[in-house]
């Protein structure tokens, strides 16, 4: 019986992260996941274009970029029926506007480990 293709290794995932470490650590823990990583997008303005433009099959959300929040990425995603997950310093939940409160969160700090098996669940997928 032939193996079944890992569904990750097509899936493309935008990264919206201001700070460049933490973009770059994200990316590499996902491509070890399997998954291709469009961006990292460090600006509203960049994450607006990625998530308007690029081909995408999931997106990380930094919620506070640069001062500036992260929704109306969220709201293209949603648009485009997206799926997506929010990085957040902020444990109260009610930073983030009523219609997008469903959206999965991970709390910044998290454990690698914690982001590929989120990933998993968001996007589809099996974590590695």
């Amino acid at each position: 019986m032939p193996a079944q293709p890992d569904k990750r290794k097509s899936q493309k995932i935008l990264i919206v992260e201001d700070n460049f470490l933490v973009a770059d650590t994200i990316a590499e823990a996902l491509i070890d996941s399997g998954y291709e990583v469009v961006g990292p997008a460090p600006t509203l303005s960049a994450g607006l274009e990625l998530a308007t433009d690029a081909e995408l099959d999931g997106a990380l959300l930094d919620v506070d970029l640069a001062g500036r929040p992260c929704f109306p990425i969220a709201a293209v995603l949603v648009e485009r029926k997206v799926p997506f997950l929010f990085l957040t310093g902020y444990h109260d939940a009610s930073v983030i506007p009523p219609d997008l409160r469903s959206a999965w969160r991970l709390t910044k700090p998290f454990h690698l480990a914690d982001l590929g098996a989120v990933a998993a669940k968001a996007f589809g997928g099996a974590p590695a």
